[in-house]
Parts: structure tokens; C-alpha cells; sequence
């Protein structure tokens, strides 16, 4: 049991995976769980006006990579206004901790935070050939950061998202070539991320191929198990 904690999913997967895509299912099929993504923290600090949001805006703009220091400020700042505001349930991290710096850092901020459990990281296992073949199709809103797929999650309009109108881009990094480095680092970084978090022993694999519908019964098992 969780004593009453709430419980802490670090959702992993190469690129590719649907991370964020089945985040935002779990969220949507529990209001109560929170879906915490970087960009959207990164989103809200900024629009908050705070020194430190203008901070990472002149870095983004800038294109330099927000340091772990800066990261984990924006993380802390964002991730105690929803516990201040109530009703949070379950919080399921994307895209954080990115590094092993980042995931000692959560582990020492959850132990001060006493309404926080022990983090757990799931991953979302696909191989690198499915990875490939998934990004070929990948489509993205540069604004609001939701992804898309031409054939496992198309929009209803073709090329403009669901939630704004605006028109979808693909990234020119989701090339084959690209991708393949990509899966590497991913591997690399997701090694580190789970040993920052205290033990390869903690990592849950959760099968990542599938229909949506799959992969989300999937993921809401392991949840479950989670919160029991």
C-alpha cells in the first residue's frame, strides 16, 4: 500500500513509443491522474511571467539546452502548484527525469515532500525497427506539443490538429538514420535515469506494440498493481 501517497509513474520509451500520446489517454480516462510532460512545464512557467520562466524563455530562444540546474527548478515550481491546488491522484512523468542527475534529484525532492511516493519507472517497450516505422508517420503540433501519427492516430482534418486548427509539422529529425541514434541515446540515458532512481530491479516493462486501446488496458494494469 501507498499509506496514502500519491503515487509517482515515470513513464519511459524510446522515441516513438507514445509516451506522450498514452499519457494524455490516462489522464483523459482519469481526471484525476496528472499528466506531467516537460514542455508543458516549461509552457506554464513561462506564461507565469516568474523570473525563472523568463529565465528558460531567453534560453529557448536562444536554442540552448535548459540545463539539469534549471530544469529542476521549473519541475519543483510546477510540480508543487499541483499538489497546492488538490484532487491529484496518480502523477505520471514524460519526458522527466531526462538524465541521472535529474532522477536523483526527484528521488531527494519526493523524500522531503512527504505527500509524494516512491518514484516508479515504467517503460513502454518497442524495438528499434517498430520505432523507425512509426516516426516515418509522425506528426506534431509545434505550439501545444501533441503528436500525431497519418496511420495509428491521425487527425480529423488531415494535417491540422484536433485542438487548435493550426497546421502539423514533422520534425526533420524523424529520419531513419536520426532515429537509429536516437534509440541508441535513449538506451543509454534510460540506463542512467533508472539507476538515478535507486535500482534497474525498479524498471516495469509494459509491451509498447499494439493498438492504442491495447497498450492503454496494458498501462492501466500496471497502474492499478501500482496503487493496490
Amino acid at each position: 500500500m501507498l499509506q496514502n501517497k500519491i503515487p509517482v509513474i515515470v513513464l519511459l520509451g524510446p522515441p516513438g513509443s507514445g509516451k506522450g500520446t498514452q499519457a494524455k489517454r490516462m489522464q483523459d480516462a482519469h481526471p484525476k491522474w496528472v499528466h506531467v510532460s516537460t514542455g508543458n512545464l516549461f509552457r506554464a512557467e513561462i506564461t507565469s511571467g516568474s523570473d525563472l520562466g523568463n529565465s528558460v524563455k531567453d534560453i529557448l530562444a536562444e536554442g540552448r539546452l535548459v540545463s539539469d540546474e534549471v530544469t529542476n527548478k521549473v519541475f519543483k515550481s510546477q510540480l508543487l502548484k499541483i499538489l497546492d491546488a488538490g484532487g491529484a491522484e496518480t502523477l505520471i512523468l514524460d519526458g522527466y527525469p531526462r538524465t541521472s542527475g535529474q532522477a536523483a534529484y526527484l528521488v531527494d525532492l519526493v523524500k522531503r515532500e512527504n505527500r509524494l511516493a516512491e518514484p516508479v519507472p515504467v517503460e513502454l517497450s518497442v524495438p528499434e525497427s517498430e520505432v523507425v516505422n512509426r516516426l516515418a508517420g509522425r506528426w506534431v503540433n509545434p505550439r501545444t506539443g501533441r503528436v500525431y501519427h497519418e496511420k495509428l492516430n491521425p487527425p480529423q482534418k488531415e494535417d491540422f490538429c484536433d485542438d487548435d486548427g493550426g497546421e502539423l509539422i514533422q520534425r526533420p529529425d524523424d529520419r531513419p538514420e536520426v532515429i537509429r541514434s536516437r534509440y541508441k541515446l535513449y538506451v543509454e540515458q534510460r540506463d542512467g535515469i533508472v539507476s538515478g532512481l535507486g535500482s534497474k530491479d525498479k524498471l516495469v516493462p509494459v509491451d509498447g506494440q499494439g493498438s492504442l486501446e491495447e497498450i492503454s488496458r496494458r498501462l492501466e494494469q500496471v497502474f492499478a498493481n501500482l496503487r493496490s
